[in-house]
């Protein structure tokens, strides 16, 4: 059986653990686990039609996504899936925690698949062919990034944290379709406390300072650049945060435990007590202002 332990699934964008259920694309040799390659009904290269195989070299069964066994499947409908970080509870068919955003377990994770209509933005970035023995060939089309360590990419997931549903595939589409415009309401209408709520504290002080200075003009032309900063942060929010992240599991990487842990505590997930206790802060010394 090949080894593929530390490659990265396409689909869920984690690595391969050597007891994962493990499964490669009839034509493009993509390896995907198991019940990422149900979820998606099939292959995760763009494009590709191939069929579904077993990752092991002596079983040379092929079969389509459809053919395969669905009892399983069937049977995990309404059950749900506990995450093992924060305990969260999840839909049975989740493969990640709504919460904290960590990734449910393998086994409960396959329990629980059922097949879902593909998303139409999961293009993936990580796309390999011609496997030559343990190593791949990127597409050519996605030749310039340079996204697939494993690691940082786990990271990211895990900084995330609350609305790892929504962020996880607005990342995967700037990534695969290198792009940086994506909206984001919250950064477009409350951006100095989303950046806040985030924690990108820095950034955050700096949009709160600019808002409360261009109002001060003594013409439209204050406001105007406002409203003009808000809609570039609701078109680049989306870019500026995922870089943010990446910066902070790059840092993360290149740590050892304790520290490591501690670090990714105390910058994961989001601060809604630090957003809001800023906005009350900000209209209070604007209340005094205007006295």
């Amino acid at each position: 059986m090949n080894d593929y332990t530390g490659k990265v699934c396409p689909y869920c964008k984690t690595a391969f653990k050597p007891d994962d259920k493990i499964v490669i694309c009839s034509e493009c040799d993509m390896p995907h686990h198991k019940d990422c390659w149900i979820e998606n009904q099939g292959c995760t290269t763009f494009g590709c039609l191939g069929t579904i195989e077993s990752a092991d070299d002596n079983d040379n069964s092929s079969v389509t996504t459809r053919e395969m066994k669905l009892e399983d499947v069937q049977q995990s409908v309404g059950k749900v899936v506990y995450c093992t970080k924060c305990g969260a509870q999840n839909a049975g068919t989740s493969l990640f925690c709504s919460k904290c955003g960590n990734r449910l377990s393998t086994s409960a994770a396959t329990e629980t698949s059922t097949f879902q209509q593909s998303n139409s933005l999961n293009i993936d970035p990580h796309a390999y062919v011609n496997r030559q023995g343990d190593t791949y060939q990127k597409v050519n089309s996605y030749a310039h990034l340079d996204y697939n360590d494993t690691e940082v990419d786990a990271d990211i997931q895990m900084l995330i944290g609350v609305n790892s549903d929504y962020y996880l595939p607005k990342f995967q589409e700037i990534r695969g379709l290198n792009k940086k415009n994506t909206w984001n309401w919250p950064a477009f209408l409350i951006t100095p406390y989303w950046m806040i709520y985030r924690k990108m504290y820095v950034y955050g002080a700096v949009a709160l300072g600019i808002s409360f200075v261009l109002p001060l003009l003594e013409n439209t032309i204050g406001y105007l650049l406002l409203l003009c900063g808000y809609i570039a942060l609701g078109i680049f929010g989306n870019y500026i945060y995922m870089d943010f992240l990446k910066k902070k599991a790059i840092k993360v990487k290149a740590m050892n435990e304790p520290f490591k842990t501690q670090f990714v505590v105390k910058n994961s997930g989001v601060n809604s007590i630090a957003a809001v206790l800023t906005a009350v802060v900000y209209a209070f010394f604007i209340i005094i202002l205007s006295l």
